[in-house]
């Protein structure tokens, strides 16, 4: 049949959209395009103003996204940071502008990708070829890509650094402190057994204090810095030093023995004394050092500069620079020392102490002018205590501070009983002056005794101006603001004893006993000691021969010009009773021999 020429309805295309819904869906489409370009606005504002660097990846290792601050950290140029880049590209350009972490490219891709792979989490501290340090973390995401972020840490690092090393270094020589040589020695006995042995050696300065205080503390600090210098010059590749504090000092001897390290410490005392220039000022000084051997001296650290300690405290016991290594004997000694102090606490505690009284003559009207308080200790168990075995010790503790604070109650206590005109002297100890309440104390004491402020002496030694001497200097301007006389006792046994007497207007020197038992013997001495006479009278201050035990003796000093003297020959120290038997008893209580007598002997 033929066609008719009519169509199939379900045949025909479908009718295209009305112009009204094709605007509609171009509206929609356009809105949903602005809608998303503001969105990546927003998010490249939110990225852009982070402080630390993001980036993105997809599964294939292409950049999805980034800002400005990745490029910034690793010095990437603009178009970098375009869709699409990839990962190695990036990496590439890190290592062509040095600010790679310094493995291998290919290394690096691997790790990565592996770590997106397995879904593990990637982070630390990573320093760039550029000495850049960067804090990063590689998350993966659950598409497959991952999300990177890095910041530069590498202020705050420096500024870490810097902590930890002020925490383990003195500020002031740049030595490694007492925390980090500890940590040292404690490394080297852990190697004791693959390694050869070590020693400590522990150095204290003599005579830095009198420096510091007299030329102040730049100066003092100058002379720390170049003692730490020269003594750096003597160590080994193996040894290291350290500043334990004050003028303390400490060096770790490794690779040596006892012999090798008392080599390295008489190579240090052979720097160290020359003189040192201080912005003018010359000076020197001596150094003492302690010596201890591990093991055999030691098996930790404690133990080990604890006997160092104990040997450089012999050391400086026998003299200005000296080197002593540590010896069992000497821990006995450091024992008996410590059983020394303790029982010194306990003496005051229990009344130990006594005072005996030594007469003073006046060798112009041959009568007694007046006693010097002297301090006795009687034991319990050891009896009679020398002075020279615990004064030292009750100076190093402080312990003197109490001790002598109980003696100017006493003596001025006991003083106030005699006659008017008699006096009493009583030794203080530069730590009395520095440390305690010596004002306080003489002024309850004056006021309890009722004694007059004109009777009493304040007797000090040259030590007073090698330790805090301007602190000391004002306490004895307070002193004899008082109304109490001052003297300068063991007068001539000091480096600098005539500047002294410019520093204080002392009422009194007294002449060490050596100078006086030199008369019969030494060549000078009889000039010298002619000579403090002269000084003293040109000063207007009265001057007293100590040490008198000849009648040679006795007859010399009469024959300089001294005003008073001292010593066995006239009377040995006696108890408190025997002088108030000889002051206020019956005339042949009186040891009122006429002076030519006593000198004829």
């Amino acid at each position: 049949m033929p066609k008719t020429g009519k169509t199939n309805p379900e045949a025909t295309a479908a009718p295209e959209p009305h112009g009204a819904e094709l605007l509609k869906l171009s509206r929609s489409l356009s809105l949903a395009r602005s809608k998303l370009h503001a969105q990546d606005l927003r998010l490249h504002a939110i990225l852009d103003n982070l402080a630390h660097g993001v980036s993105l990846y997809d599964r294939q290792g292409r950049l999805v996204l980034c800002n400005q601050q990745f490029l910034d950290i690793y010095r990437l140029p603009p178009e970098l940071g375009r869709r699409g880049t990839t990962f190695r590209q990036i990496l590439e350009a890190r290592v062509a502008g040095n600010t790679h972490v310094g493995d291998d490219v290919e290394d690096y891709v691997a790790d990565r990708l592996s770590a997106v792979r397995e879904h593990r989490t990637l982070g630390g501290i990573h320093r760039l070829n550029s000495g850049q340090v960067i804090s990063m973390t590689h998350q993966p995401i659950d598409d497959g890509g991952w999300i990177s972020t890095h910041k530069d840490v590498t202020e705050l690092h420096n500024m870490q650094a810097e902590l930890t090393h002020l925490a383990y270094h003195d500020a002031l020589t740049g030595l490694p402190n007492r925390t980090l040589f500890y940590r040292r020695v404690g490394n080297a006995f852990q190697d004791i057994g693959r390694t050869s042995g070590f020693a400590v050696l522990c150095l204290d300065l003599d005579g830095f204090k009198a420096i510091n205080d007299t030329l102040g503390h730049a100066a003092g600090d100058a002379l720390l810095r170049q003692f730490a210098a020269r003594m750096g010059a003597c160590l080994g590749p193996l040894d290291s030093a350290a500043r334990m504090g004050g003028d303390e000092f400490a060096v770790l001897h490794r690779g040596g023995d006892g012999e090798t390290a008392h080599a390295l410490a008489t190579s240090i005392c052979a720097a160290t004394l020359a003189p040192y220039d201080l912005d003018g000022q010359v000076v020197s000084i001596a150094v003492g050092i302690g010596i201890a051997v591990a093991a055999s001296d030691g098996s930790e650290p404690d133990e080990l500069l604890h006997n160092a300690d104990i040997a450089l405290y012999a050391a400086k016991r026998e003299g200005r620079g000296g080197i002593r290594s540590f010896e069992p004997e000497l821990n006995r000694i450091g024992v008996d020392r410590r059983r020394l102090e303790a029982d010194l606490r306990r003496a005051l505690e229990f009344g130990e102490f006594e005072l005996h009284f030594q007469p003073i003559l006046n060798l112009r009207t041959h009568a007694f002018s007046g006693f010097e308080a002297l301090l006795r200790w009687q034991h319990p168990e050891r009896g009679l205590v020398p002075p020279s075995d615990f004064i030292p010790v009750a100076e190093e503790t402080g312990l003197i501070v109490p001790i002598g604070n109980w003696v100017i109650r006493e003596a001025l206590a006991e003083a106030a009983r005699w006659p008017g005109e008699l006096k009493i002297a009583v030794n203080v100890s530069s730590v009395q002056l520095v440390r305690g309440s010596l004002i306080t104390t003489l002024v309850q004491a004056l006021a309890a005794s009722g004694i007059g402020h004109e009777r009493v002496e304040i007797e000090i030694t040259e030590s007073v101006f090698l330790e805090n001497s301007e602190q000391s200097l004002d306490t004895l301007r307070q002193l004899r603001a008082l109304g109490v006389r001052i003297a300068l006792d063991d007068f001539g046994t000091g480096f600098s004893a005539l500047g002294y007497l410019l520093a204080f207007p002392f009422d009194k020197i007294k002449i060490d006993g050596t100078f006086i038992r030199a008369l019969d013997s030494a060549e000078g001495a009889e000039t010298i000691v002619a000579a403090v006479a002269d000084i003293g009278a040109r000063l207007m201050m009265a001057t007293t021969a100590e040490g008198i035990e000849t009648p040679e003796q006795l007859r010399g000093v009469h024959a300089a010009g001294y005003t008073e003297a001292q010593g066995y020959l006239i009377s040995r120290p006696m108890s408190r009773d025997a002088v108030r038997r000889l002051v206020l008893g019956a005339e042949d209580a009186m040891p009122e021999a006429p002076l030519e007598q006593r000198a004829a002997g």
